[in-house]
């Protein structure tokens, strides 16, 4: 203690500590003071916060010459203390909170947005109706959860924007209840985060009361929509986290434990609502290895603690949400167990696991002569296809197609060619059953019209690159054909299971491509639809240079009266959990991915930080919706969080020339608790950058909630050397403003009648475009348009209003089945057809005249077309909206 007789006390107004170092030690000594005062002070320096405002800590007083050793992944001296008095401020900030997030939540009572999709998933939940969507199944999981108890039947399809609901009987309120409510709970979670992160109580009380009046998380927090749970969970995680730290001191006690699960736990929540959450998880991993690296170099942990340390922190951040996103995709399958518009998006083997479906088996053995249904394996759009229709281009012979519905016109004959054809005959036993094997060359005939499977230089209807041919049925029942009707079988992928697949063609298990042997092109479909001439069933065409996975077909059906009772059967196995959530992930990632269309409301990143423009969720009469947020939370939230990083790397380049700023003895707090929203906010804003999917503002919503806090932390750390009245007027000022501007654009959240010059008066950028022609001057008398009887008439340079763009709509024409075919108005045309086809035979001089001969050093199998090099080469592409349709975001 004698090396603290030298230095001089003085009572800080407002702190939990008694004194503050203001002269001390000699730097001759610098290891010691931090030490030395911990002494003195004891237990009345680990209160974070204080009931006077603000408050130091231990590690944050000033020692001449003492290197700051605060830490947030080594806070054994720091522990949360929440007062009465701050559990009384906390819970009247949160019933004013609810009073401004619940308030008239039943108006519109109208289809709002994206409630489009979300009401109607809740209802195919309801019903156990298989569906397909772009994001995990919690949160929309809870929408029908909720709707359940409230007494939603399912039937109500939410059609489109401005539905109205209380003539359906749609218990609307209740589910608008529950985003609400998760909304309303991130006033409470931003309290306690700051408060175990070591701020103030006043600066606590800020950053909720900021959270509360922030008119786009309001805004989103009062529909059917998934971004409330999202930020719910985001802020639950988060919340965790920092009192995870609080018991540093305790490590591997009850609390330390039960906080650290439950930041795993909320982690997998956010992930299971949308993939967003995968920023969530990169922030709190990015922090768990500092976190660790920094427990590696502390010297009074022994291997086998930090062994402890390892292995809790991957099983609670690893094994704990993994398991979490599992769980509730086997509730989601569990509920969704009845077959439904989402079949076509997945695989036959997933299919098989839903009630309703019933796909059978079949002999296993493909031999010449069998009539087999061919299944395009890469898109599950349906059957190779063949129907009593010409093209209406090109060539003008038969139509082939690919079809999803099991009918009679999806069977093939596979036969040999002429050629092998005769050696058969000439054989011992021209009867025997002769399996198909890999590199065959085969004749695929159409079972009910006869035409053979051909191809030729042709360019197709739809797709008319010059290394895509038409595919066509040629021929007629007497017909011999010629050469332009040779495939050969590759065989690429077999079953494990019946490794014989990969050598023999076989049933299900293998997976193969049909080479085009005049034109070395690839048989291949990538779900471009025809025109309605075609039925609107997808095109197939003849590719050179083509990609495997667009390329490969299954056999589902092998029909031969020849194959013996007891022959080997095959069947699609039923996937497992796993293998049903990675399927449909990869189908989500694949779709999300194709969803690029414009959108009149879309944005990209680099304008969100200062709200370049909003998005339009309704309008009707003089009221509407706008997603607009509060603009001075805006664009303070990423001053501070812009100062944060340049303070950095200033702080960086001064410490490599050996000047170690203090800051005024907030160094490393700021470094802690701002630094953690920062890179929360980096992690979940710079990854869209490279999204090249719509994006919309929305997506900015969980990295505003980390810039708010670091805002709040900014300005609680760098005032705290100033005076407590200067300090009182930043915070009170600051949420004087919050609070004017809050019910300045209060109207566009809840959507209520506003005046015309109010609304123009508001915009303060040319680019936020709500529509303010809609609202009634301050001294017109309203008509019966604008209190919501008729939408008022936009003029051609409004701005677009909200309109119902489902987002899955391409997706699923694509793979929902075509129009079933009127099979008996097409087989009356037969007659003609077959007469037209034989005269073409006998007088043609076009393409099909002298099929080109097949040269030795062309036979390879694995040769597929000769212009691999052309100037422009092929990068197939699939398919997308062809009306401007946004995604679900």
């Amino acid at each position: 203690m004698a090396h603290l007789e030298n230095m001089r006390y003085r009572k800080q107004p407002g702190a939990t500590a008694d004194y503050e170092v203001i002269s001390g030690m000699s730097p001759s000594t610098p290891n010691t003071p931090a030490t030395a005062v911990e002494d003195i002070a004891g237990d009345e320096m680990m209160g974070p916060t204080s009931d006077l405002g603000y408050s130091y800590e231990k590690k944050d007083l000033l020692v001449t010459g003492a290197v700051p050793q605060y830490s947030m992944t080594d806070r054994s001296g720091v522990r949360l203390s929440i007062s009465k008095n701050q559990w009384l401020t906390l819970g009247a900030i949160t019933v004013f909170a609810a009073y401004i997030r619940l308030w008239r939540l039943s108006n519109p009572a109208n289809v709002v947005f994206d409630e489009v999709h979300f009401g109607k998933f809740a209802g195919k939940y309801i019903n156990g109706t298989y569906f397909f969507d772009v994001h995990p199944p919690l949160a929309k999981m809870m929408f029908a959860a909720v709707g359940k108890i409230a007494g939603y039947d399912g039937v109500f399809d939410f059609k489109k924007i401005g539905l109205d609901y209380i003539s359906a009987g749609v218990p609307y309120v209740a589910m608008r209840l529950m985003p609400a409510l998760l909304g309303l709970a991130m006033v409470p979670i931003s309290y306690i985060t700051l408060a175990a992160l070591g701020h103030a109580a006043d600066a606590c009380a800020l950053g909720a009361l900021l959270v509360t009046l922030e008119n786009a998380l309001l805004t989103q927090s009062r529909l059917i929509l998934l971004d409330s749970a999202l930020i719910f969970f985001t802020g639950a995680t988060v919340m965790s986290w920092a009192l995870f730290f609080t018991q540093s001191h305790k490590p591997f006690g009850n609390q330390w434990w039960a906080y650290l699960l439950l930041t795993g736990i909320n982690m997998g929540n956010a992930l299971s609502c949308k993939w967003v959450g995968l920023f969530l998880v990169a922030t709190i991993g990015l922090w768990t290895i500092k976190d660790l690296w920094e427990k590696l170099a502390d010297l009074s942990i022994t291997p086998a603690q930090y062994t402890k340390h390892f292995m809790a922190r991957m099983f609670a951040l690893m094994v704990v949400p993994i398991t979490v996103y599992l769980f509730w995709f086997k509730v989601h399958f569990a509920v969704l167990h009845r077959s439904g518009d989402g079949n076509a998006f997945m695989s036959p083997e997933f299919q098989n696991t839903l009630d309703g479906v019933s796909l059978g088996h079949t002999p296993r053995d493909i031999y010449y002569g069998s009539r087999i249904r061919i299944r395009h394996a890469a898109t599950n759009a349906g059957y190779l296809h063949s129907h009593m229709s010409n093209y209406e281009t090109g060539s003008k012979q038969q139509q082939v197609t690919l079809y999803g519905f099991r009918d009679d016109n999806n069977y093939w004959v596979i036969t040999r060619t002429d050629a092998d054809e005769q050696k058969a005959l000439n054989s011992s036993n021209p009867t025997a059953l002769e399996p198909i094997k890999n590199g065959d060359v085969v004749r695929l005939m159409h079972y009910k019209t006869f035409r053979r499977l051909h191809s030729h230089n042709v360019r197709p209807p739809v797709t008319t690159n010059d290394y895509q041919n038409e595919v066509s049925g040629y021929g007629w029942e007497s017909f011999k054909g010629d050469s332009n009707d040779h495939w050969r079988v590759q065989i690429l992928e077999g079953d494990s299971r019946v490794p014989e697949s990969k050598d023999r063609l076989m049933a299900i298990h293998s997976r193969f491509r049909l080479i085009h042997v005049n034109q070395r092109c690839a048989l291949f479909s990538n779900r471009k639809k025809l025109p309605k001439w075609a039925h609107e069933q997808v095109e197939v065409t003849c590719m050179k240079s083509a990609k495997f996975p667009k390329t490969l077909w299954r056999i589902e059906t092998n029909i031969n009266d020849k194959i013996p009772a007891d022959a080997p059967l095959a069947e699609y196995k039923r996937p497992g959990l796993i293998d049903k959530v990675l399927e449909a992930t990869a189908v989500m990632w694949r779709v999300n991915n194709g969803l690029t269309k414009s959108h009149p409301y879309e944005s990209r990143p680099h304008t969100w930080p200062w709200m370049r423009r909003g998005m339009s969720f309704w309008g009707e009469g003089n009221r509407g919706i706008y997603m607009l947020g509060t603009p001075i939370l805006w664009w303070l939230s990423f001053v501070a969080i812009s100062i944060f990083g340049a303070i950095q790397v200033v702080l960086f380049l001064r410490d490599c020339r050996g000047i170690h700023d203090r800051m005024m003895g907030v160094r490393d707090r700021y470094t802690e608790s701002v630094g953690f929203f920062f890179i929360g906010w980096i992690l979940h804003w710079i990854p869209f950058f490279i999204m090249g999917r719509q994006l919309f503002l929305h997506h900015y919503l969980p990295a505003l909630w980390l810039a708010v806090m670091g805002l709040v932390g900014t300005l609680d750390l760098f005032t705290r050397r100033i005076s407590r009245r200067m300090r009182q007027v930043l915070m009170v000022g600051l949420l004087l403003v919050t609070v004017r501007m809050y019910f300045q654009y209060s109207h566009l959240a809840y959507g209520t009648p506003w005046t015309r010059e109010g609304c123009q008066g508001s915009k303060w950028l040319k680019s936020w475009d709500y529509d303010c022609k809609r609202y009634t001057g301050a001294h017109e008398k309203p008509t019966i348009a604008d209190i919501g009887g008729s939408p008022l008439t936009i003029q051609a340079e409004d701005p677009p209003q909200a309109e119902h763009f489902d987002p899955l709509e391409h997706e699923n024409k694509l793979n929902e089945p075509a129009p079933r075919i009127d099979h008996e108005k097409l087989v009356s045309n037969a007659d003609k057809l077959n007469q037209e086809m034989k005269k073409a035979a006998t007088t043609a001089q076009g393409v099909d005249k002298e099929a080109p001969a097949v040269h030795d050093d062309e036979k390879d199998e694995n040769f597929v077309g000769d212009d691999a090099a052309h100037e422009h080469p092929p990068t197939p592409q699939e398919s997308h909206l062809k009306a401007p349709i946004p995604p679900l975001v």
